[in-house]
């Protein structure tokens, strides 16, 4: 069974991108929310090992999003991990236990996604590849 990570951006390019990258991690499901309003739906049926979240939403800012995310049972200690442009983003005292800036470099982001998800996975030292086809192992929540 596949671990499952919740991704919350509303960016249609940073989504792919991020897809992309899980098409290199077949053994975790990537799970995309384009909003805070549909990230708190999906709170009510997934339990994901990990949450990566933008913090400037349509609907609300990442911070807010994780403390609401943090008041359903069982989500208290999800990792969450606060992806975005802010450069002067600093995930201390905000519930975020690392932050990735944009923009994401693949072989970066594939170390550091290794290191959030373990000791579930094992570190992994791919060359990067490009997916060129749909993203069969992404699905978007509701």
């Amino acid at each position: 069974m596949r671990e499952t990570v919740l991704y919350v951006e509303d960016h249609p390019v940073n989504a792919l991108l991020m897809q992309t990258v899980f098409e290199l991690r077949p053994e975790l499901e990537l799970v995309i929310a384009v909003d805070g309003a549909s990230a708190m739906a999906a709170t009510q049926h997934l339990k994901p090992v990990l949450l990566l979240l933008d913090l400037r939403l349509p609907d609300c800012h990442g911070t807010a999003l994780l403390e609401r995310m943090r008041e359903v049972p069982g989500w208290q200690d999800i990792p969450a991990i606060a992806v975005t442009a802010e450069a002067e983003f600093m995930p201390a005292g905000t519930g975020f236990s690392d932050v990735w800036h944009k923009p994401l470099r693949v072989p970066t982001l594939l170390a550091r996604l290794d290191r959030a998800i373990v000791p579930k996975a094992p570190a992994r030292h791919d060359a990067p590849a490009v997916a060129t086809a749909s993203f069969p192992r992404t699905s978007y929540a509701a």
